[in-house]
């Protein structure tokens, strides 16, 4: 039997997983309004989709649904705004 006190530490995991993923929701949002991501740091988002790959591997890994959707979202989020931000840079150039 499981216990108890694991459902309160998923509830934990599951607040913070919600809180930090929607942290990127303000910003992508923001970038569709204004049609640009030029402020937005590259080298930030990269980084950024690559630690969220690397926590998606480790929730797949030890079976955790909170870490893998947490992780899947984040990733649709942060790789919206590094499209938008690359599409942006590649207009820049042009």
């Amino acid at each position: 039997m499981a216990n108890p006190g694991d459902f309160w530490v998923e509830v934990i995991g599951v607040g913070a997983a919600c809180l930090t993923t929607l942290s990127f929701l303000p910003q992508a949002l923001r970038i569709w309004r204004n049609g640009s991501a030029r402020d937005v740091s590259l080298t930030m988002y990269l980084m950024m989709f690559a630690g969220q790959t690397l926590w998606l591997t480790y929730g797949v890994v030890i079976g955790s649904a909170s870490l893998i959707l947490a992780n899947v979202s984040a990733l649709l989020l942060v790789g919206s705004v590094l499209l938008l931000k690359l599409r942006d840079r590649a207009a820049a150039v042009k």
